[in-house]
């Protein structure tokens, strides 16, 4: 299977803000999301300042995450596979020793490579597979 990546950011919005994690599921269009079953999570690391020639000595406050998502999804209403779905998350953030979670947020995700119409073309048996897909970068969230 080729996926698709998306990346996350998160930026801390207070200097003792421990720790964030992303917590992330993918549904058909109009589904419902399965938190307990399919849910995926993910630890966001800070990204470090690019190497300079200037040191700085305050921590950079901005996470990062590339999210590995399917290129495509079983459609329930159709019976085959779609490229369009929906990608609901939500931010787990450690703070002054205490957990907070952010708003859930739910968005369309488009692969941008095409529905296949049975299962033996999932299985590529009906020509070559798509490549890696990477996404554009555009989703960001920064309020818990």
């Amino acid at each position: 299977m080729n996926w698709y990546y998306l990346e996350k950011e998160f930026y801390d919005y207070a200097d003792d803000v421990e720790g964030v994690s992303i917590h992330y599921v993918w549904t058909p269009l109009g589904g419902i999301a399965d938190w307990e079953n399919q849910r995926a999570t993910r630890f966001m690391p800070r990204v470090h300042p690019p190497a300079s020639g200037v040191t700085s000595l305050a921590p950079t406050r901005l996470r990062k995450k590339i999210l590995k998502l399917p290129q495509r999804i079983p459609d329930p209403e159709s019976g085959n596979l779609t490229d369009r779905y929906l990608l609901s998350h939500y931010f787990e953030v450690f703070q002054d020793g205490y957990r907070y979670y952010s708003p859930l947020y739910t968005e369309e995700i488009v692969t941008g490579v095409g529905a296949q119409s049975s299962a033996h073309e999932a299985a590529g048996e009906a020509g070559p597979s798509p490549s890696l897909t990477v996404a554009p970068i555009d989703a960001k969230e920064s309020e818990p």
